[in-house]
This record gives structure tokens, sequence and C-alpha cells, in this order.
């Protein structure tokens, strides 16, 4: 997962999405992403959220070498803890999927055409007033030949909604095209965000033992607590 394809880029599309777990996972998707958002912060990089729901989060990260700064999370983080919810001190473990596109600069995304996209506008949800709620300004976008969406309802505007989207599903359709055939698609989604099960974690955080453990890179650190507020540096060694 290393190489020009991240190292190179600039802007990417990062997605949480819980898996096994129930609510638990779902919970973890935010403790996670708050985790990035300070990770991000520490290193100058701007994000914005693109879509949210709970147990699921879309953001764009933009930055000079956020790439590589994030091309190691891609996959499955599993969590061991007695969740917040918990009542009777029980331990669960659960599971939450990362995924990353990195989005190549405008000028090298090859545009596509009209024809093969369908455009659709809701209302808004979600923090931002009556005013957004009672506009359209949500954009969806999907690419017809290989079903590949994106939902964008982050901004006020419908039109700079849309031109959000556009340029994440060009990336996207892009990606595609340059590395897989339509019918392998499925099969790269599945090894980037996978199923949400426990099998191939890429990482642990076992906060009863206070110790995070990088089973891709081998490296484990003791200090949860500065981790789970951005510190992912202490696994990079």
């Amino acid at each position: 997962r290393s190489g020009g394809y991240f190292d190179d880029a600039n802007e990417i599309i990062l997605e949480l999405r819980g898996g096994e777990g129930g609510e638990d996972s779902k919970l973890f998707v935010e403790d996670l992403f708050s985790a990035y958002m300070k990770y991000s912060e520490s290193l100058g990089f701007k994000s914005e959220i693109l879509d949210s729901d709970f147990g699921h989060i879309v953001a764009k990260v933009a930055g000079n070498g956020v790439g590589e700064a994030f091309k190691n999370e891609i996959g499955k983080h599993v969590v061991q803890r007695v969740p917040p919810t918990e009542s009777k001190g029980r331990k669960q473990t659960s599971i939450v999927v990362v995924g990353i596109l990195p989005i190549p600069p405008e000028n090298a995304i090859q545009e596509i055409p009209a024809c093969e996209l369908e455009i659709s506008t809701t209302k808004g949800s979600g923090p931002g007033g009556q005013a957004r709620n009672k506009l359209e300004t949500s954009v969806r976008i999907v690419h017809l030949p290989t079903g590949i969406f994106v939902n964008v309802c982050n901004e006020r505007s419908q039109q700079s909604n849309k031109q959000t989207a556009l340029r994440i599903i060009s990336a996207k359709v892009n990606q595609l095209i340059n590395n897989m055939s339509v019918s392998g698609y499925s099969e790269i989604k599945k090894s980037q965000m996978m199923d949400g099960g426990r099998s191939d974690k890429i990482r642990t955080y076992n906060f009863t033992k206070s110790i995070v453990v990088d089973h891709r890179l081998g490296t484990r650190t003791g200090n949860i607590k500065s981790v789970m507020k951005g510190e992912f540096n202490l696994l990079f060694k």
C-alpha cells in the first residue's frame, strides 16, 4: 500500500464504517475519527466531513503529505474494551473498517461523460440549522456502469456539494479504470473495506491492557491514551 499512489497524494477521502460489534463498533467509529482529526490537526491538514451517520463517516483530508500520513490506516481496526454503554463491566471486541481514497489533482483526473452519471439531490441533514434542512443541498452521484456512488451533504450550497461529489466520483472511477476491470472492482473494495469481521485485522486497541498493537507494522505502544489523542506516530517506528 506504499508507493507513489499514496505518497504523492495531497488530498484523500477517509471512510470509517462500523463492522462486527453492534453499537460499540459504531461508537468506536466516532472515537477513532476524533483521533484521526487530532492527528490531522497536528500535521497541519485541513479536514471536512462529507457524509456521516451513526457508525459511518466520510471525510476529506487535505495537506502536503496526507496520503503518506494515512496510508497505514487501511483495513480492520479491532477495539477491545468495556463499552461505555455496558452496565455490567463486560469486555467486548468490536471492529471498525477504514478505507482511504487518494484524490489526484483535478488536472490529472479524466472527466466522466455526463450520460454515465445519475445525479440526485435531497434536503441536507444533521447540523446546519433550518436553512440547510429546507434546501436540497445534499448531492448523490451514481456512476451507472459500475454502481460506484458518492454522497456529499456537508455544505449549504448544492453547487459546492455537487462539484465536490463530481471530483470524488471521478477519482474513484479513474482509480478503477487505472487498476482493475469493472468485474474486479468489488474485490478491490472488499480488500479495503472488507466484510467487517475479525479476520485480517491490521491494528488492535486494547483498552483493558492500555496497549495498541499494529499487526502490519509489527509495532506496539503502551500509551493508548496518547494514540486516541491522535499520536499515531507512536506506532510508526
